[in-house]
């Protein structure tokens, strides 16, 4: 089964948002506000992934999104 994950995502007004997802889908954290650009959410990303060594990275705002998944050791 798929371990825990964090998803980089647009929301409906065109900001920038993350994620963290469990195994079961389940939201365990998530990002306060959109950002408008796409650099601010990875930075706020990198400072929460501080806290959880080997998540991975998801970007769900990449073309082809299974090549977007980063490694856990990987900068988002």
């Amino acid at each position: 089964m798929e371990a825990a994950k964090f998803v980089i995502y647009q929301d409906f007004n065109g900001g920038y948002r993350w994620r963290l997802r469990s195994r079961t889908g389940q939201t365990m954290a998530s990002s306060v506000k959109g950002h408008n650009e796409k650099r601010q959410c990875e930075e706020e990303l990198g400072r929460r992934r501080l806290g959880c060594p080997g998540v991975p990275v998801r970007d769900a705002t990449a073309r082809n999104p299974m090549r977007s998944l980063l490694p856990a050791g990987g900068q988002a």
